[in-house]
């Protein structure tokens, strides 16, 4: 072999790599250009749900009677582009009202939950502007992973959400990351299969962290506290202005016991149901019909505003 044969292969060869460097450096940019966008993407997506979404389950019934409603996610209201300005611009008027209306609302209530005595207290401001004025004291049951301490702003809403352990909450609100507020759980998406031996723990430690209610407080906290409303977490002996409410022990009520007998919905067997207690002499028949709790405050519901989205999804995070 001559030495200009050497050289060339020597050329060639030197080619050769420098092709492959090149073609592997691609790649590497590629696949870091596919990593950045994906994570991106991803970012948007939980800033959009403001929680720490983990995985999702589709919904396997797949009818909208059974699928899970959200309320008021960021950019449910924003418009598409429109040719006509002056639709645009009633649009945007509309857009701005609407975001003036959601801070107002908002500010109406302060949420402060009691972690030692297991209470939730709802504040209205005074003639200053401070959140002085107890309006409603509800029985609750924290959990191990509720936050101990901060202010946390509510976010989306739920008719019905699926939390961990394959179980179901009633008018759920999110507090902060899969921290949220929802009724005792029940074992389907159904009022009659209702966990009563959890029910029977309120105003104890008993969640994995999100704060149970009975329904009637899931419901009024879900009808009046609009998105955006503040809530607080701290801990002392004393429940708070309103005391500790107490809530009734269905465990031998076994006929009705898989509803929560605060469920306002008309199918609620407690609302006819007799419970009898015997004597030495005789049985009498008591009534254990729930009664409507007494409230001068005016129940205002105020996230009329809010856009609703009907999704197929399941989270396994809510605890």
């Amino acid at each position: 072999m001559t030495k200009e044969q050497k050289k060339k292969n020597i050329k060639k060869k030197k080619m050769i790599i420098i092709a492959g460097f090149a073609i592997l450096l691609l790649l590497i940019l590629a696949i870091i250009g596919a990593t950045v966008y994906y994570f991106t993407q991803k970012s948007k997506e939980l800033d959009k749900e403001e929680g720490n979404i983990l995985y999702y389950s589709e919904n396997k019934k797949g009818d909208d009677e059974n699928n899970v409603l959200v309320v008021g996610l960021e950019g449910d209201n924003q418009t598409n582009e429109n040719n006509n300005t002056n639709e645009v611009n009633q649009s945007n008027k509309s857009d701005e009202g609407s975001k003036t209306t959601d801070k107002t609302n908002s500010e109406q209530y302060y949420i402060k939950i009691n972690n030692q005595a297991n209470v939730v207290t709802i504040y209205k401001k005074d003639s200053n502007g401070k959140y002085t004025v107890p309006v409603k004291a509800m029985i609750c049951s924290i959990g191990t992973a509720t936050p101990e301490s901060g202010v946390y702003k509510m976010s989306d809403k739920y008719t019905w959400r699926l939390l961990q352990g394959d179980v179901y909450g009633q008018y759920a609100c999110r507090i902060t990351g899969h921290i949220l507020f929802h009724s005792v759980p029940y074992e389907k998406q159904d009022k009659s299969t209702l966990e009563w031996w959890e029910y029977d723990k309120l105003g104890t430690k008993a969640s994995l962290g999100c704060i149970r209610l009975k329904v009637e407080d899931a419901k009024w906290i879900y009808d009046n506290c609009a998105k955006g409303t503040q809530v607080e977490f701290y801990s002392d002996e004393n429940p708070g202005p309103l005391g500790k409410p107490s809530a009734q022990k269905i465990s031998d009520d076994e006929a009705v016991r898989n509803w929560d007998p605060t469920d306002p919905d008309k199918n609620n067997p407690w609302k006819s149901y007799k419970k009898e207690t015997k004597t030495n002499n005789d049985t009498k028949e008591t009534n254990t019909e729930p009664t409507e709790e007494k409230n001068n405050t005016k129940n205002e519901v105020t996230n009329k505003n809010s856009t609703t989205n009907v999704i197929n999804e399941k989270e396994y995070n809510e605890i």
